[in-house]
């Protein structure tokens, strides 16, 4: 038996295949595809039919492509973009009469809920953890223990809505990074918690592992999570941030040569740790290739 989860993101979509047969669910497939579906959604609140008759056409052939996994069931979400468009319902109906399954349009919260859940049960760590998701249209910002989330922060700095916002050039200029650095700041102005220095910050979703690991940056062990293995210092991330940001496309995607699409965001990515970083006390980051998905599962 399987089970596939899809989230359609405002910036990508992320599709994984589990084997439910045994009592640990295995991820067998993982495939995550670009499909900027947030594009231009800023300007006239509606997905465009483009973009509309593409992610449905691009689920329609995954959905053939995986008919080898026998007794497979889906769950499909919709997060920040839904949230957002106002002709949901047209997408919604479209896409059930072409593969015939429902949407389940999340509420930040239970984004954030299904986000913890992935990514903290293994932690062997009794205090507070820290944690941010970053997707292309929403961020969350959230802390509690391994058995309760306390708080989340829902934050509108998601990287393609940043990007749509701000940069308008390749490459940026910095006076972009500046503008998108005050925006952060004023999302985040209500936060009012400061952390122990040794408090453990996730930093997700689905790549981030996989680009640090490419871009080389200096990763160290770390030995509280095995779904965590690697500890950063926000110090390293602030270089790599300053160095990567007014580069031009061409240039960042060397960053992380296998997911070249990734590198158009992940500057804003930084940005938004960074920022969080600074007013709350945090010192260094655990990169995660969880999501909600996991959470999910």
């Amino acid at each position: 038996m399987y089970k596939t989860i899809i989230d359609i993101g405002t910036n990508s979509l992320k599709v994984f295949v589990f084997d439910i047969s045994q009592q640990t669910p295995v991820e067998v497939k993982k495939v995550k595809i670009k499909n900027r579906l947030g594009d231009n959604i800023l300007e006239n609140s509606n997905i465009s039919n483009i973009g509309i008759e593409n992610t449905i056409n691009i689920i329609s052939d995954l959905k053939d492509s995986l008919s080898c996994f026998k007794n497979n069931t889906y769950a499909i979400f919709g997060t920040e973009i839904f949230r957002r468009a106002t002709n949901i319902s047209t997408f919604s109906q479209k896409f059930y009469d072409k593969t015939n399954i429902n949407i389940n349009i999340l509420s930040q919260e239970e984004e954030a809920e299904y986000f913890w859940k992935g990514i903290v049960g293994d932690f062997e760590w009794d205090g507070i953890i820290a944690a941010i998701d970053i997707g292309g249209g929403s961020v969350q910002f959230m802390y509690g223990t391994k058995e309760k989330l306390h708080k989340v922060h829902k934050l509108k700095t998601g990287a393609l809505f940043l990007r749509n916002k701000f940069i308008s050039t390749d490459p940026p200029n910095i006076s972009n990074y500046h503008e998108i650095e005050k925006h952060i700041q004023s999302q985040i102005a209500n936060i009012d918690i400061t952390f122990p220095q040794d408090t453990p910050f996730i930093h997700g979703s689905t790549s981030v592992i996989s680009f640090f690991k490419e871009s080389k940056i200096r990763m160290s062990e770390y030995k509280n999570s095995k779904l965590h293995p690697y500890k950063i210092d926000l110090n390293d991330v602030d270089y790599l941030y300053k160095e990567m940001r007014t580069l031009p496309s061409s240039e960042r995607q060397k960053y992380f040569p296998s997911q070249p699409e990734y590198t158009d965001g992940c500057s804003i990515g930084f940005a938004n740790v960074l920022q969080i970083a600074k007013k709350t006390g945090l010192s260094y980051e655990l990169p995660s290739n969880n999501s909600l998905i996991h959470g999910f599962i």
